[in-house]
């Protein structure tokens, strides 16, 4: 039966196998051996479809985590894992898809793309330490795969024989049938007027030109559903190259310049922070027409850029940490980095009280803690001595977890919370500005006040059309203003 299928299947079609299933076997993979020619090209045209259903002119909601998970699912089912590795890379999506059940944001989606690429890295066959890199690649391989498995179809089509027409035994075997079954249709016509009303309406259908715009959404969804089809195929691609051997050469980074970086560094660094001790913490004056939340604004973004920098000079100076003194200068840099970033925080936390929070604000103290945190992680990487891939695994785990803890949280309402929280409101016409998160805090305060807080402008909180619309953030904040609407 196959070779019967694969007579009418092109040379070129077979020799690359674009258009199979995966037929592979290894300790975590099953066999398909049943595979038929069309079910890669078949589910493909079945998810585009889905893909239409689901996304296409609507407001992203839950529909777009149904369709990630219909997608992931099928490569799973194609990709031929079994057992414990099934089941660990459906966790694996069932992670990704969370933020977009949440709330569908750039952040979100970003997510659901890196978590998808590494559940097809992983079908793929690769694992650590190889899985990060191959799931950083695979949006720009598997798209490029698509677009040459396309041009290989298309080329073996046109390239395929075509049968000879003979128009003679055309007409002999089609004339009697298509001429007599004109005759009685036309007659059946005149015979039944519903019929011939339902012609005359369909004459008046005017043929619409395509939507250009659907046609791309389609071909987008193509690239993205295609490689997630044939992850197999993608193993040797997606696999890094081998590490270089990097020999360490004498340049502007040696142990001299290292150690004398360090001393400078060291007193500098001491300067600001002794200042900030005594400015800060010690209630000393300010100089003549400066505030507090002047010297706050004019510190606290600078001291996080510095320690940043600081940061990545560490990592380049750890390889010369070996030496005793080095070690120790680094340590104190590094602990009085740590210094800097808590000055930060104190002079932001100033700022914030006098003059409100605002998202960008929110993401500086939230970085903060990021730094502060892998210069932790590094204090400890170099009084341990441990390697540097140690310390870059471990910050790499701890941006991805604050990123992905992130999409969880409704900044706009916590903005909202924090300025509304006084008689007076800070920053009213920025919180009035905000996202539907900040609803709830303006109609509780506006519920305690008694008046209106946004003059012009203020944001709306949306009612899903549909459950292709619903989302759970949407969901709560909906619930919370009908709880307030229902005690008032």
């Amino acid at each position: 039966m196959k070779q019967a299928i694969l007579r009418g299947v092109p040379l070129a079609m077979q020799r690359d196998g674009w258009w199979l299933g995966p037929i592979e076997r290894g300790p975590e993979r099953s066999v398909h051996s049943g595979a038929s020619w069309w079910l890669g090209p078949g589910v493909l045209v079945a998810l585009i479809a889905l893909g239409d259903v689901l996304v296409w002119q609507t407001v992203p909601g839950l529909s777009l985590a149904l369709f990630g998970a219909l997608l992931a699912s099928a490569a799973l089912a194609l990709s031929g894992l079994s057992g414990r590795a099934l089941a660990l890379a459906a966790g694996g999506v069932a992670l990704s898809l969370a933020p977009l059940v949440e709330l569908v944001q750039p952040l979100s989606v970003l997510i659901w793309l890196v978590g998808l690429a590494a559940t097809c890295a992983f079908a793929a066959g690769l694992r650590r330490p190889q899985l990060v890199r191959a799931a950083l690649r695979f949006w720009v391989v598997g798209p490029w795969s698509s677009l040459q498995d396309a041009y290989a179809g298309a080329t073996a089509l046109r390239d395929a024989p075509r049968p000879r027409v003979s128009i003679i035994a055309f007409v002999t075997d089609w004339a009697v049938p298509l001429g007599l079954g004109a005759v009685f249709a036309l007659l059946l016509v005149g015979a039944n007027p519903v019929l011939d009303r339902w012609l005359v309406d369909l004459s008046r259908i005017g043929v619409e030109p395509p939507d250009m715009g659907r046609i791309l959404f389609w071909t987008v969804l193509a690239l993205l559903i295609w490689p997630c089809l044939h992850v197999t195929r993608l193993t040797e691609r997606l696999r890094p190259a081998p590490p270089r051997q990097l020999v360490r050469r004498p340049g502007l980074i040696n142990a001299a310049s290292v150690s004398r970086s360090l001393v400078l560094f060291n007193a500098l660094f001491a300067v600001q922070t002794v200042m900030d001790a005594v400015l800060l913490g010690g209630g000393a004056e300010l100089p003549a027409g400066m505030t507090y939340a002047t010297y706050a604004h004019r510190g606290a973004y600078p001291l996080l850029v510095t320690a940043l920098l600081a940061g990545g000079f560490a990592v380049m100076a750890n390889p010369f940490a070996d030496r005793p003194l080095i070690r120790a200068l680094l340590l104190v840099w590094i602990a009085q980095t740590l210094g800097l970033v808590a000055a930060s925080v104190v002079r932001l936390e100033l700022y914030v009280d006098v003059y409100g929070l605002t998202r960008l604000r929110v993401a500086a103290f939230i970085w903060m803690g990021v730094v502060a945190t892998g210069l932790s992680i590094t204090f400890a990487q170099v009084a341990t001595r441990q390697s540097t891939p140690w310390l870059l695994n471990r910050c790499g785990l701890l941006g991805a977890v604050t990123l992905y803890a992130c999409a969880f949280v409704n900044v706009d309402g916590m903005v909202a919370r924090h300025n509304l929280d006084t008689p007076a409101p800070r920053d009213a016409w920025y919180v009035c500005q905000l996202s539907q998160g900040a609803v709830p805090a303006i109609i509780a305060w506006e519920m305690i006040h008694r008046r209106e807080l946004c003059d012009y402008t203020r944001p709306y909180l949306r009612t899903p059309q549909d459950w292709r619309e619903w989302g759970f953030r949407n969901a709560r904040l909906r619930h919370s203003v009908a709880g307030m609407e229902r005690t008032q």
